[in-house]
C-alpha cells in the first residue's frame, strides 16, 4: 500500500484554466464573486453557485462535454507552484487513501463547523467529484524536494494570475519511472499534517462510507476511497494571523470593559495600529482606538492547549469570562477575520459596528500546528490561515 498516489486528473485547458480555476469565497465580497460569474461562464463558481443541485450538476457535465474540462489518459502527479509578492511555495497534488487519515499518517489539527463539512459532503456527492484539495505539509525531504526543483526547468502546462492576485503554476509528471520515484520518496515519510480543508477531509470519510453502505461489492480500491491532496514542504508554509470580532460587549461599556479586562491583562494605549510580535500579546481595537494586552500571570505550564495557542490563550482569559463567548462554533456574537485584510480589517468593521471590539492576534506557527496533531489535539475552528491557498479547479478528482 503506497501513501500517496497518482491519479488521472480532471482538468480545465490551458486556455480555459485561469476562468475556471476558483478561490475561496468565504472572505470575498459579494460583488467580487458576482462579477467573476458573469465574466467566467465556466468559472466553477457557476457550478457551486446554481440554483439547485441539480443545475450544478448540469452546469458540471456540460463543461466536460464542451471539453472545458479533461480527464488525463495517464495516471500522473501535478507540481504546483503558487507566488504571492516575495514568497513562493512548490508543493505535489496526488492522491491519497482515507485509511491513511484514520491510521494517523496523515492528521489534523482544527475543530470543524458541522454545517460546513455536510455541505461539502452534498456537493461532492452531487459532481461525484473531489475539486479542490485537501491542502497538507511534509517534513522536508531534500531527494524529493530536488526532483521538484529538477522539473520546474521545464514548461508548465499553467501559469497564470487567479482570482486571488496570485500565480499559479503547475506542471504535469507521468513518466512512469519518475512517477514512481515521486511515489517511493513519500511512501518514505511518515506523517502528513493538514494545513486546510478540515471541512472537506471530514465531508470525504463520511461520504466514502456513505458509499460503502450504498456498494455491495465494496473492495477498498473504488475511488471514493480516496483523496486528492496538494501537499508542501513544512518550511514553505506560511501561517498568517487569523483576528477575532466580537459584536457586542456583553452588557459592558466601554470603560467598564476596559477596567475588567485590567484584572489579568496589562493594557496600554497605543498610538497607531498594533500588531503584535510574538506570542502570548494581543492588540485589541475599542472606539478607534489600538490597545496592546499582554497577560500579568503567565498560565500555568501543565495547561498545553492554552499556553501554546493564543487563540486559547484569548478564549479562556477573555472572551470566555469577560464577554461570555462560548463555543465559537455555535456562538454567533464571534466572527473571524483572516490576516490579509491587515489590521485596517479589523478597524473597517469595528468603526461600521459591525463589531463593538477587534482582537489582533500573533499568528499561529507551523509548530504549533504540528505538536497539536501529534498529541491528538484540536484547535479551535478558524485557528490558522495558510496563505496562499491552492486553487480549487485548477485540477480535480472525480470518483468515477
Amino acid at each position: 500500500m503506497y501513501f500517496i498516489n497518482p491519479f488521472k486528473g480532471l482538468r480545465p485547458t490551458k486556455e480555459n484554466a485561469s476562468s475556471v480555476a476558483i478561490t475561496s469565497t468565504d472572505h470575498l465580497s459579494k460583488d467580487i464573486v458576482a462579477d467573476h460569474k458573469k465574466n467566467n461562464p465556466w468559472s466553477y463558481l457557476n457550478v457551486f453557485g446554481a440554483e439547485n443541485n441539480s443545475k450544478s450538476k448540469e452546469q458540471f457535465e456540460l463543461m466536460k462535454t464542451k471539453s472545458i474540462l479533461t480527464k488525463d489518459n495517464n495516471n500522473s502527479f501535478y507540481i504546483y507552484k503558487i507566488s504571492k509578492e516575495d514568497h513562493s511555495q512548490v508543493g505535489i497534488v496526488g492522491t491519497a487513501k482515507l485509511s491513511a487519515y484514520d491510521n494517523l499518517h496523515i492528521r489534523g489539527h482544527e475543530e470543524i463547523f458541522f454545517e460546513r463539512s455536510q455541505k461539502r459532503m452534498k456537493q461532492m456527492d452531487n459532481l461525484n467529484a473531489q475539486i479542490g484539495p485537501i491542502y497538507a505539509v511534509y517534513p522536508d525531504n531534500k531527494l524529493l524536494n530536488d526532483l521538484v526543483e529538477k522539473e520546474l526547468v521545464n514548461s508548465p502546462i499553467y501559469s497564470f494570475e487567479g482570482m486571488d492576485g496570485n500565480k499559479h503554476e503547475m506542471w504535469i509528471v507521468n513518466d512512469e519511472k519518475k512517477v514512481l520515484k515521486i511515489r517511493d520518496l513519500f511512501n518514505s515519510i511518515n506523517r502528513i499534517y493538514i494545513a486546510d480543508g478540515h471541512h472537506r477531509m471530514d465531508a470525504l470519510l463520511k461520504l466514502s462510507k456513505f458509499k460503502q453502505h450504498q456498494n455491495p461489492n465494496h473492495t477498498g480500491e473504488e475511488a471514493y476511497n480516496f483523496f486528492m491532496i496538494a501537499i508542501f514542504p513544512t518550511s514553505q508554509a506560511r501561517i498568517l494571523d487569523y483576528n477575532r470580532l466580537i459584536k457586542d460587549l456583553y452588557g459592558y461599556s466601554p470603560k467598564d470593559f476596559i477596567k475588567e479586562i485590567k484584572k489579568k491583562f496589562k493594557v496600554e494605549k497605543q498610538n497607531s495600529s498594533f500588531k503584535p510580535k510574538k506570542s502570548q500579546i494581543f492588540g485589541m481595537y475599542l472606539e478607534k482606538q489600538w490597545y496592546s494586552l499582554e497577560l500579568k500571570e503567565k498560565p500555568h505550564q501543565n495547561l498545553f492547549h492554552i499556553i501554546n495557542l493564543d487563540i486559547n490563550l484569548l478564549h479562556y482569559y477573555l472572551l470566555e469570562p469577560t464577554l461570555g463567548i462560548g463555543d465559537p462554533r455555535h456562538d454567533n456574537r464571534i466572527d473571524f477575520l483572516a490576516g490579509f485584510h491587515g489590521l485596517e480589517g479589523i478597524e473597517k468593521k469595528v468603526d461600521s459596528r459591525e463589531a463593538e471590539v477587534g482582537f489582533a492576534l500573533f499568528p499561529t506557527q507551523i509548530e504549533n500546528v504540528i505538536s497539536f496533531a501529534d498529541k491528538r489535539l484540536n484547535m479551535p475552528p478558524k485557528s490558522t490561515w495558510f496563505d496562499p491557498k491552492p486553487l480549487d479547479g485548477i485540477v480535480a478528482y472525480d470518483f468515477e
